[in-house]
């Protein structure tokens, strides 16, 4: 009598896709338990990499305007817990499509660079939405500091009343950085930070063009009499607002261009994904087959995305003349 263990089937077809989720499953977990376990160390990468950034950035300025040593900052552009969230959802995610693709070692390696790249597009995404808040909040801060200048405040004293009412975000963070370098030992010279040193060093190294604008001509004025002082901080929040009326207009005018990209762009990502869907087999086939299979795969996906992001990018209006 035969053996059935020889005879019968190891796998059945409807359990077979056990056998390959099994080593995707474990890749994942140990990436999670190690980004789990080094979380303390990818904070501290990300600080310096931070650091790196504002000192790249010092290093484009003319030799004359870079800052004195003790006047150095580092915009915290990226919130670090986010940032790690953010990546292990991303890392999860590109090991399990690419596993679906390709098998699991070719998967593990392409992971690699699919993975550096998002991490330098979130560093980008993160340094944007930081810039954007900071320049959210700056027309009314400049109100408040011009109403404060003309009641006859000093501005060291019309800076603190702003922080004092302001919640926590990356301008209140800039402007405690005015507060608290002023006075400080300089390294280069026999001195102490005067306001004017502060604000211009400020402008010299926030991310923030608009920002940056206006500490130049507070850095001009900082040190002058007071109605001087409160004339050209009037006249910057004045520009300020005419700025930001004509950022909306632009808004208002490219939005229907905007939702009209968008939802073409919509529209053909839910056709290939319907695709995709109801005919794997032959998508992956038709882009996974052959290397121009690939090269065609890249230009479709391509294709598709560049609709969307033309619409977001329409909607970012960048305005920083006084």
């Amino acid at each position: 009598m035969p053996d059935r263990a020889l005879t019968s089937r190891v796998t059945n077809p409807e359990t077979a896709w056990l056998v390959s989720v099994v080593p995707v499953a474990l890749t994942i977990v140990a990436l999670l338990l190690l980004i789990f376990i080094l979380r303390g160390n990818l904070s501290q990468v990300l600080i310096i990499q931070d650091t790196t950034r504002a000192a790249r950035r010092r290093a484009t300025l003319p030799p004359g305007s870079v800052p004195d040593v003790a006047l150095f900052f580092t915009p915290p552009t990226t919130p670090i817990g986010r940032f790690l969230s953010v990546m292990a959802a991303g890392v999860v995610g590109v090991l399990l499509v690419l596993s679906l693709l390709q098998p699991m070692m070719v998967a593990l390696i392409a992971a690699a660079p699919l993975t550096a790249l998002l991490a330098w597009a979130l560093l980008g995404i993160f340094e944007r939405r930081y810039v954007t808040a900071l320049e959210h909040d700056l027309t009314a801060a400049v109100g408040r500091l011009s109403v404060l200048l003309r009641s006859g405040n000093g501005l060291r004293q019309a800076v603190e009343k702003v922080l004092a009412d302001e919640p926590p975000s990356p301008l209140t963070g800039e402007w405690s950085f005015l507060i608290a370098r002023q006075g400080v030992p300089l390294q280069s010279t026999e001195g102490i930070a005067t306001a004017a040193q502060v604000v211009s060093a400020l402008a010299a190294q926030t991310p923030s063009r608009q920002h940056a604008t206006f500490l130049d001509h507070l850095s001009v004025a900082a040190e002058q009499p007071l109605d001087v002082l409160v004339l050209r901080v009037t006249s910057a929040y004045d520009a300020l607002q005419a700025s930001e009326r004509r950022r909306q207009e632009a808004v208002t005018e490219l939005a229907q261009m905007r939702y009209s990209g968008m939802a073409v762009g919509l529209a053909g990502l839910a056709m290939a994904l319907y695709l995709a869907a109801t005919q794997w087999d032959r998508v992956r086939e038709a882009y996974t087959g052959s290397p121009l299979g690939m090269i065609v795969g890249v230009v479709v996906v391509v294709s598709l995305l560049m609709p969307i992001v033309g619409g977001i990018l329409l909607s970012q209006a960048d305005d920083v003349d006084y």
